[in-house]
């Protein structure tokens, strides 16, 4: 008995000890931003005991000193933390991007990563907001494969070209100038771009911080959805939703400056004088050839005078003698101050959820008074009324204004030499710092605005909408999209200015407006069941419709006799240039049906079609059917891989898909028009119409055919992910104006004529190369080729040139270059071969093509095209404890154009030494190595062809997250800091300022610019 008892009090205090060390263990999981996470499991590692956080992200569970506790939750890595006795442990989850099962949105509806059967690539919210950009074309630069992102300016605010997988589009919006245009709007190859539902077009004006996820559609099997809108690709951008649970404030602001970087090199002073001699010294050496071959002792021994270019009349002789110069570009160089602020809520309960944010940023340039502001409102609520009823409403506002200032203020202070002064002995500003040419006014006034290029904009976007589920296999959704956009355009150009030359007769004052008012009306059907064991399908039904108005009007006057109105009071203006109303409507209606049909959810099948109707086209081919089709096999998932412990993911996919486009034509394209006409009857002025065109009866959609074969393969436990894909998209009845024979009285018509053809391939790596528990080192990379030719023109037709450097040729990409074919630069031993060609040593020596002893439109060829060979994009990102590093790089690589930049500063381009000019390596009888022709005489015609090929770090990013004990002292949920340097480094051979914008005119332009950006991001 004794034995028993001691067994018995033994067992019971062993029993006591170990109930005394447990302990409940209370505390909140949550993202990285903040939010509460519910459904977590929470289990006792190596037991079976374990819990799930509710929906305020709030777990209770009981665990002893020494356990490991595990977090897990899909989509996020799972976390594991040794219990040291604390009462409370908070937990922060990271989103695992390796994740392959995250939620992809396809267009009316989203999937699982793992049963996508098309090209769709994603960003999430962490990496659109990563680097602190200010606009979402700048956060995805370099990020997805197939996605060319190329910045059309460097003021603040200014928008980018977007193109996925190419051009399709054969037409050209600015045929005068090659196709190119300092307008996105022009861009008829640009995505859609769809909005929470609604169709947008200025993606500029959105907050990254507001964007959840955005979702692009890159073949035809995943575009085909959104049929006659998705030839050029769709990029899908979800705004942020609520999330149930308790309420999450956010804050996130940024404070930064931006400077000039990648300066083109000007001559200085010194170099400057020197290049007015040898300017003088290369004419009149070439003078010389009328009486023989001159040599380079002749041009050595000839003595020059610079005073027609150097003149003493405005002290510019003696600021020459005596070394006084001013820096033009230098002086009017400053730093632009950039800050943003953002603050959000978040939460909900019962049901009900709630997101909501304020957004304000302010971006100034680095020249004169060019400047951004925008400013972003952001709500929306969601109610599940019942298990089968949910209502929801999101809406989103942006007022922005942008100021571009001077379009001369750039390129004049780099023209005006250094040797002429800025200010009198006194210190007044000279109007006219160069005597020689009245158009340049001192920059000062433009950089005080003088010259003011305003345009202010207000969107409004929302989306409500009812869904109705009366079984877990139906539902029923309608939701309705409008969108609002109001825009004033104004510009005025004042007395000292370079169009006005201080005439108040020549100052103008523009005023343009626009009100625009759009709705997209959708009604969608979902079934999702099982068919049979193993057997699901999935069927989507809808039915659209798409309603797009435009008003709009322009004033033009002139004569004022004070710069104190600006445009505000265009009728003070003497002199009406233009004045004019304006308006366009244009609807779309669409039928659509998705079906994803799996069979034992490891071989997926696609099919889409679409019936769309635009009320822009012919009256007999509005409508038009849209198919695809696409398959996908989960190979990873077969018995035969199953042991293959290395191999962590593999998937196939095909698909074949038509989509449309009608962005090439106007609204009344199909019609004839009348215009107003002038007409002279004896003696008698009257006025009539006349019919300006012809209209095509026959007029329809272009349409996109295209093949894919894509591969996702992941190995080592997803350490390694290889996404590849491989397309060939081939547009038909491509729509382009067809040039008429004189005798109709009609230039040209429009129509559907031409084919052209997209191919190529993406690779899309990510891996984590070293992952220890304090450090990880990962690396995200993308690389894309394709290739761009035209198939077809109208009929026989071979080759159309345009504007002054542009074909349309068969075989070759949309935007070729057509010129002469450089071979070098003609030498003095060359001098009588270059003679037989009208030509002189130091001038290009072009290629005969057919040998007929001519230089003349039959020896041109196509030299490249504006697209790139290719393009990619780098990510490292360095983690170690709390810290973080990230560096970013992308490029483009193959581009060639003409360079406006060097047409108007090459130091060859004819106009004497008016101008100050880029230091290049030119051509003289002691330089005969040199890359460039001679100086002033050097270059008959144009010749200003560039590699536009770069390397950029776009952002190297340094940031710390402080840890949860710290957290918690502070009664936070995160806080972060970060210091991110913007555009540090450009690697090119390009001499201007920016090789991505190389094809725009100098006018209008500004410097690339760096940005050092301090950052601070917490929550509560």
């Amino acid at each position: 008995m004794e034995k028993l008892k001691l067994l018995f009090v033994t067992l019971l205090i062993g029993y006591a000890n170990v109930t005394w060390a447990q302990t409940k263990v209370v505390g909140t999981v949550t993202d990285e931003q903040g939010m509460p996470v519910p459904g977590v499991n929470v289990i006792i590692k190596g037991t079976s005991t374990g819990v799930a956080t509710d929906f305020d992200g709030n777990y209770q569970i009981t665990a002893k000193t020494g356990n490991v506790i595990v977090f897990s939750y899909l989509g996020y890595r799972t976390k594991e933390v040794t219990y040291n006795g604390q009462a409370n442990l908070n937990v922060k989850l990271e989103e695992d991007t390796s994740e392959l099962d995250e939620v992809v949105v396809i267009g009316y509806g989203s999937v699982k990563r793992t049963d996508l059967t098309g090209a769709v690539e994603s960003l999430g919210t962490q990496e659109i907001t990563q680097q602190k950009k200010t606009d979402i074309g700048q956060a995805i630069q370099g990020r997805i494969a197939g996605v060319d992102v190329r910045a059309l300016s460097n003021k603040p605010g200014a928008p980018l070209s977007i193109d996925i997988r190419g051009n399709t589009v054969i037409k050209n919006t600015n045929a005068g100038r090659d196709g190119i245009s300092d307008s996105v709007d022009d861009d008829l190859s640009k995505p859609l771009y769809v909005v929470d539902g609604v169709f947008f077009d200025d993606i500029n004006i959105l907050n990254p911080s507001d964007i959840q996820q955005m979702d692009v559609l890159k073949d035809a099997s995943a575009t085909a959805i959104y049929g006659a809108r998705g030839a050029n690709g769709v990029v899908i951008i979800t705004t942020k939703n609520g999330i149930e649970g308790k309420t999450v404030f956010t804050y996130e602001g940024t404070l930064g400056v931006r400077s000039a970087t990648n300066r083109p090199d000007f001559y200085s002073g010194d170099e400057y004088v020197d290049f007015v001699d040898k300017v003088l010294r290369s004419t009149a050496w070439k003078g010389l050839f009328s009486s023989g071959t001159p040599t380079v002792a002749d041009y050595n021994n000839l003595v020059i005078d610079t005073s027609s270019e150097i003149r003493p009349s405005n002290e510019e002789a003696a600021n020459a003698v005596n070394r006084r110069y001013t820096d033009w570009a230098g002086d009017y160089l400053k730093a632009g101050i950039q800050t943003s602020h953002n603050v959000g809520m978040s939460g909900g309960s019962n049901g009900l959820t709630y997101n909501g944010s304020i957004g304000y940023l302010s971006d100034e340039g680095v020249m004169g008074i060019e400047g951004y502001e925008r400013y972003n409102l952001s709500a929306s609520l969601t109610k599940k009324v019942t298990d089968q009823f949910t209502v929801g409403l999101k809406s989103y506002l942006a007022l922005s204004e942008r100021e571009e200032g001077s379009r001369e203020l750039f390129r004049s202070t780099l023209r005006l030499p250094p040797t002429v002064n800025s200010y009198d002995p006194e210190g007044n500003v000279i109007l006219l710092p160069d005597d020689q040419d009245a158009r340049f006014i001192n920059p000062y006034y433009d950089a005080n605005g003088a010259w003011k290029t305003n345009t202010k904009s207000l969107d409004v976007i929302a989306n409500v909408f009812l869904q109705y589920a009366p079984t877990q296999w139906v539902s029923f959704k309608t939701q309705f999209a409008p969108n609002i956009k109001n825009t004033r355009f104004g510009e005025y150009r004042g007395l000292y200015t370079k169009s006005s030359r201080n005439e108040a007769s020549r100052i103008q004052s523009h005023y343009d407006a626009s009100f625009k008012t759009s709705y997209t009306w959708d009604n969608i059907i979902d079934f999702n069941f099982d068919v049979a064991k193993g057997h699901n399908l999935k069927t989507t039904l809808i039915s659209s419709v798409y309603y797009n108005q435009l008003e709009w009007s322009n004033i033009e006057t002139r004569n004022f006799d004070t710069d104190a109105y600006l445009y505000y009071n265009t009728s003070a203006g003497l002199d009406v240039r233009q004045y004019s109303t304006n308006y366009r409507k244009e609807t779309l209606s669409s039928f659509a049906a998705r079906l994803n049909y799996s069979v034992l959810d490891k071989y997926l099948f696609t099919f889409t079609g679409r019936y769309d109707g635009s009320s822009k086209l012919a009256v007999n081919n509005k409508w038009a059917f849209f198919p695809s089709a696409a398959f996908a096999w989960k190979a990873s998932d077969e018995a035969f891989l199953q042991n293959a412990d290395w191999l962590s993911n593999l998937k196939l996919r095909f698909s074949y898909g038509e989509s449309g486009n009608d962005s090439p034509v106007s609204a009344y394209s199909s019609l004839a028009f009348l215009g107003d006409g002038d007409y002279v009857f004896g003696d008698t002025h009257t006025n009539g119409v006349y019919v300006t065109g012809l209209p095509n009866y026959e007029l329809t959609w272009e349409r996109s055919k295209e093949f894919n074969i894509g591969l996702d393969l992941g190995v080592l436990q997803n350490r390694i992910r290889l996404g590849l894909e491989v397309y060939n998209k081939k547009t038909v009845d491509a729509i382009l104006d067809k040039t008429l024979s004189g005798i109709t009285g009609f230039g040209t018509a429009i129509g559907n004529y031409g084919s052209v053809r997209n191919k190529g391939i993406e690779i899309t790596l990510n891996t984590v190369n070293v992952q220890t528990d304090n450090f990880k080192w990962s690396t995200s990379l993308n690389f894309a080729k394709n290739k761009n030719e035209i198939l077809e023109l109208d009929g026989d037709l071979e080759l159309l040139p345009y504007g002054t450097h542009g074909v349309l040729k068969i075989g070759e990409a949309v935007d070729a270059i057509y010129a002469y074919e450089k071979v070098g630069i003609w030498q003095l031993d060359e001098a009588l071969e270059a003679e037989a060609y009208g030509r002189f040593p130091g001038q290009y020596k072009y290629k005969d093509q057919n040998n007929d002893g001519l230089i003349n439109s039959d020896d041109k060829v196509v030299l490249g095209s504006v697209s790139p060979d290719w393009i990619g994009g780098m990510t490292n990102t360095f983690t170690y404890k709390n810290l973080d590093l990230s560096v970013q790089v992308y490029t483009r690589q193959g581009s060639l154009g003409h360079s406006e930049f060097y047409s108007h500063f090459a130091p060859y381009n004819g106009d004497d030494a008016k101008f100050n000019k880029l230091d290049l390596d030119y051509w003289t009888p002691n330089n005969p190595d040199a890359k460039y022709p001679a100086l002033e005489y050097g270059h008959p015609g144009e010749w200003y062809y560039e590699d536009f090929d770069f390397i950029k770090i776009g952002n190297i990013g340094l940031g710390y997250e402080f840890s949860q004990p710290v957290l918690d002292k502070l009664r936070m949920s995160s806080l972060r800091l970060s210091l991110d340097i913007q555009n540090p480094f450009t690697f090119t051979d390009y001499k201007g300022p920016d090789p991505e914008t190389g094809l725009q005119n100098s006018y209008n332009a500004s410097y690339l610019t760096k940005t050092v950006l301090f950052g601070l991001k917490l929550s509560y």
